[in-house]
């Protein structure tokens, strides 16, 4: 482990990250639209092979990336759902830091030793409009067996022709996961290498083995530098037929899911996108210098799986009077993403998911509120409703 330290230089990574490692032309919305990939793509012509694949429903390029001259080959994809950008930032961070360290001696290595595929948006439509889905409300990442949509056909021909040896599926997570169940502990970023079934040959399940054993040694090794809150999860590896790394896994390709978690403070992902470029480029290093990853499987299953126990902001112990009766109860929140054509950024909707005992769940704003009422701000004085915006304040 300390070999990783020593040639990746860790502690300089995180601490000149937004100076130096960072591509600064991508700004900190959530949002990343095909506007902002066909200007930002621009500029890696220099250290890589950009060309398009295909096209998407209403007709917009998809883009790979091409870079390294290695033998071991790195297939990486992001924003199969439009909505889900960290990913796509952290890529380009990887590319910048490439660009920017050229001529380091690290870079010049992975260059040796790996072949990289980067897509850096699967799902142009949806990404143009912030939609989880694409132009025909499908769901790319349940569309493998279908393969009804062009763009899910696309990432199915270039795995093909290219034959890559791992791929890396970049997704976001809702920030309703925790680690544990004690403490408020947020997931900050979460792994999964999807199931296969028990009747699968010794082969596939050597190559389940070694995605395992890559992120057993990507989680020990940001397990070093986490901050003092939040941590690393497993993702449920609950089977899903249709999705896409299920599948590529029981075809016999290793498969990684990096799931960009939440972080307090960090509604726009800004520290996350860090910590999710970091744990890349860490899997890349490994890949580079490391044999047998099946041999690192062992540690996997001690990565302790996400929890549903999150909530955005709980109001504590509200005092209710109903029919000359009081009630003391919880109100959980939860910000809604909803996408603002206008400014083509995000509106964050303060919603109300959940009223009762909430004392479960953890929050990354906890408010006690003991005693005291709620005061609607238009001067309603209905009771709170689940799905209802959160327009009301405690006195």
């Amino acid at each position: 482990m300390s070999n990783i330290f020593s040639f990746l230089n860790i502690d300089a990574w995180l601490s000149n990250y937004y100076s130096i490692i960072m591509d600064h032309e991508i700004n900190d919305s959530k949002v990343f639209r095909y506007f902002n990939l066909l200007k930002i793509i621009k500029k890696y012509k220099k250290i890589c092979s950009i060309s398009p694949i295909g096209r998407s429903i209403e007709n917009r390029k998809i883009f790979k990336i091409k870079w390294g001259l290695g033998y071991y080959k790195v297939f990486i994809w992001s924003q199969m759902h439009g909505n889900e950008t960290t990913g796509t930032k952290a890529m380009f961070d990887i590319l910048h830091f490439f660009l920017k360290q050229n001529n380091t001696d690290l870079v010049k290595f992975l260059e040796q030793k790996l072949n990289i595929v980067f897509i850096p948006m699967l799902n142009p439509d949806g990404s143009e409009i912030f939609q989880r889905r694409n132009a025909i409300n499908i769901d790319l990442n349940r569309d493998a067996l279908q393969l009804q949509s062009p763009e899910i056909q696309v990432l199915f021909n270039e795995i093909k022709i290219h034959q890559p040896n791992i791929l890396f599926n970049l997704h976001d997570q809702k920030s309703i996961y925790n680690i544990g169940d004690k403490i408020f502990n947020p997931s900050i970023i979460s792994f999964l290498s999807p199931s296969i079934g028990k009747e699968h040959s010794i082969k596939i399940h050597l190559e389940r083995k070694k995605a395992m054993g890559l992120i057993s040694i990507i989680a020990k090794t940001m397990y070093n530098f986490l901050p003092q809150i939040g941590s690393i999860g497993r993702y449920s590896d609950q089977i899903y037929p249709t999705a896409v790394g299920d599948n590529f896994q029981n075809s016999g390709t290793s498969c990684i899911l990096f799931e960009a978690g939440n972080y307090p403070g960090d509604l726009k992902k800004k520290i996350i996108r860090k910590y999710n470029a970091l744990s890349i480029l860490i899997g890349l290093y490994i890949l580079a210098t490391t044999k047998n990853l099946e041999q690192e499987a062992y540690f996997y299953s001690d990565i302790p799986e996400n929890k549903i126990k999150l909530m955005d902001k709980i109001y504590r112990q509200i005092l209710i009077e109903k029919n000359r009766q009081q009630f003391i109860f919880d109100i959980g929140i939860n910000y809604i993403d909803k996408y603002n054509c206008v400014t083509y950024d995000i509106d964050l909707i303060p919603t109300i998911i959940d009223i009762g005992d909430l004392s479960h769940f953890f929050a990354y704003q906890d408010i006690l509120c003991k005693g005291k009422r709620i005061v609607y701000k238009k001067g309603q004085k209905h009771l709170p409703k689940l799905g209802e915006i959160e327009l009301f304040n405690i006195y």
